[in-house]
């Protein structure tokens, strides 16, 4: 007789899933009786009745069901095979399905009963059902569209950059917003599980994580998906198979989500599906914008006349795309997994033949950046009501284990003219475990981090380089040109680009500021500490005298903060050097407002550097001839390392970092 392994709690496969020739880890409690008993005989297994292998059977048991044999063994299914034990329940009591053993009386809910649905679906915007599979998984999770954009602005960055607060001010207002979202339910786009009290559905359990795992919606092809994203280090599993972090897998019609051993639910789809394309939703209007990788147009909700902005991704094949998918799927997951009022809102997401549509919250006065350059900088005043907003908005990150990799003044949007910021592209952000480190190359090159352009064996860096990013921001507000950059390369300063980022060689050259307060310069400083382990936090920055515009007393030394400001290294002041004011090198204009409806704000749209000549160049004297951009003069090698002119975005290989060595660099100069 040919042998038969036992097809029972066997991981199951979502329907029209590819079986992938890898073998996944799989749930404990997904252990094969026929690996836990290879040492058993194979063949029929004795009678539950009579204990013997050929007897024969009542009339109920001929009636269960007759578990499928392996392939090859058609003949066995002729002569009876293995078969489900006697049902004790009488004649109408069910038994277990085909490749399933748990039978459906064992549900909390029955799976093809739907009692559990709401009347109207459709009206209340239902796309699924987290349907409990045992007592411990509470009550069935109704998962609404729900309308969590945008998060009023009010809530945080209570300043006008004027006012003196109290060293905690700051700190505790973002903490009361956290405790406002638990107590009032202030959700994000997706559901969360997982022990955290912002959690839709909390697990007690010490081996669950704080945000286990997340659903979110999403449209394709004309139809509403539900879409996992496991958050957790130790599993999220459907049909028994892990997920992983930071992945994700579209769920089908009755797919198992297992949280460890704590909680166990069967995903079910409303019965009347979404079937709305992007285009029948929205109107989409003209172009605000065009980047590397995607076009923002401005759009409107058909169904209430709001606007929005959508971000098109085009698809196409080729070197480099799978990249630029990666980027995008972290976007939305964290997008979806979010909600703050500094943070840009993700509404919708469509997955459509002729690309993928990120609907976002809309942003009427353009990036941060073309302030700057239209201004040439900001005051102290105008850096603080800015740098509030975002140091609050980082904070609500990290506390999330979220890094966003990417700060820089064209991801900072501008809501209106009193500088209410949004914090943007997460194309880059990381969801990192407590102690775990990220090792990804990216970044702009002028705002990365000296730990992220360490080699590739080297390369350890957490959330701390997001604050060494908003210093250089910061740094850029308050004088309108970067601290670090290849116009500063000379005999005298014979250091790259990269080689000043590693170093942190950086000053505060006259007359551009001069007019800067000394706190400023203090917590740039700590913002831009080449050792990570001394950098200022983001809990910090919010208590810094310079945010909080607390009086300094020279007899109290809390922190260090007094102490470090009276030893700050006023030599950086006193250099005179011209540098190349951001304003001097861009030519930026609003070449068209695109009028709102009654209540809505007018749309800037920003024209960059149009018909700009190359060369002439405004210094403090007046134009004259200069380099076209502080870039012109690096070197080959290190213009290819660094990312290209113009900060182009820098994206990881599959194998090894885009930076060379350095002992590799010297080696090639060496040999020519």
């Amino acid at each position: 007789m040919a042998s038969e392994k036992s097809q029972l709690k066997r991981g199951r496969q979502s329907q029209g899933e590819q079986i992938e020739p890898k073998k996944p880890r799989r749930s404990d409690r997904n252990a094969s009786p026929s690996d836990r008993n290879a040492h058993l005989k194979q063949g029929p297994l004795p009678s539950p009745v009579t204990h013997q292998a050929d007897s024969a059977a009542t009339d109920e048991f001929k009636e269960g069901t007759i578990t499928p044999p392996s392939k090859g063994s058609s003949d066995q299914s002729q002569r009876g095979g293995l078969r489900s034990p006697p049902r004790t329940g009488g004649p109408n009591s069910l038994s277990s399905p085909l490749q399933d053993t748990q039978p459906f009386s064992q549900f909390v809910y029955h799976p093809n009963d739907r009692t559990y649905a709401v009347d109207d679906e459709e009206a209340e915007g239902v796309w699924g059902y987290l349907v409990p599979v045992d007592t411990r998984s509470g009550d069935v999770l109704v998962l609404r569209r729900r309308s969590a954009c945008p998060v009023p602005s009010s809530r945080v960055g209570k300043t006008s950059g004027r006012e003196s607060v109290g060293k905690h001010q700051y700190t505790k207002q973002e903490e009361g917003y956290e405790q406002e979202k638990v107590e009032h339910g202030v959700t994000a786009g997706g559901y969360l599980i997982g022990r955290h009290p912002e959690c839709d559905r909390q697990l007690q359990s010490p081996t669950v994580s704080n945000r286990h795992c997340l659903l979110f919606p999403e449209n394709k092809g004309g139809d509403a998906i539900a879409v996992l994203e496991d958050l957790s280090g130790n599993g999220t599993f459907v049909n028994d198979t892990i997920v992983g972090r930071n992945k994700r897998r579209e769920l089908q019609e009755g797919d198992e989500i297992s949280i460890l051993d704590q909680a166990r639910f069967v995903f079910r789809y409303p019965s009347c599906r979404d079937t709305n394309g992007f285009r029948q939703q929205y109107a989409l209007q003209e172009q605000l914008g065009k980047g590397h990788f995607a076009s923002v147009y401005l759009c409107i909700e058909k169904c209430s006349g709001m606007r929005y902005a959508v971000k098109k991704f085009e698809k196409r094949t080729g070197p480099g795309e799978k990249s630029k998918v990666d980027g995008l799927q972290q976007e939305i997951a964290v997008l979806m997994g979010v909600s703050h009022p500094t943070l840009l809102c993700l509404k919708d997401t469509f997955d459509e033949a002729d690309g993928v549509y990120l609907v976002l919250e809309l942003a009427p006065e353009g990036e941060l950046f073309n302030w700057i350059v239209m201004k040439q900088k900001l005051t102290e005043t105008e850096a603080r009501r800015v740098f509030v907003q975002l140091f609050q908005g980082v904070k609500y990150l990290h506390e999330r284990n979220i890094v966003h990799r990417d700060i820089k003044p064209e991801n900072i949007l501008l809501t209106d003219k009193n500088l209410s910021v949004k914090l943007a592209d997460f194309g880059l952000a990381k969801i990192i475990g407590e102690e775990s480190f990220t090792t990804t190359l990216c970044g702009t090159p002028s705002y990365v981090a000296p730990e992220i352009l360490e080699s590739t064996n080297h390369r350890r860096y957490t959330r701390a380089v997001d604050v060494w990013s908003l210093g250089v921001v910061l740094y850029i507000c308050l004088c309108g040109f970067p601290p670090f950059s290849d116009e500063l390369y000379s005999a005298e300063n014979p250091y790259t680009l990269s080689q000043q980022i590693k170093m942190g060689r950086f000053d505060y050259p006259s007359p551009y500021w001069d007019s800067v307060g000394d706190p400023a310069l203090d917590l740039i400083d700590r913002m831009l500490t080449v050792d990570v382990d001394s950098r200022i936090t983001i809990d910090q920055c919010l208590e810094h005298p310079w945010t909080t515009q607390a009086e300094i007393n020279p007899n109290d030394s809390t922190d260090g903060l007094t102490g470090a400001i009276a030893n700050l290294d006023f030599a950086k002041r006193k250099i005179y050097r011209e540098r190349t004011l951001l304003s001097s090198i861009n030519d930026i204009k609003i070449s068209r407002v695109i009028e709102g409806g009654e209540g809505q704000q007018a749309v800037k749209v920003y024209e960059k550097n149009k018909d700009k000549p190359k060369n002439g160049v405004k210094g403090l004297d007046g134009p004259h001839q200069k380099e076209d951009t502080p870039s012109a003069n690096r070197d080959p090698d290190e213009f290819i390392q660094m990312g290209g002119k113009g900060d182009q975005q820098l994206y990881d290989t599959a194998d090894q970092s885009i930076y060379v060595d350095d002992q590799s660099t010297v080696a090639t100069a060496a040999d020519t």
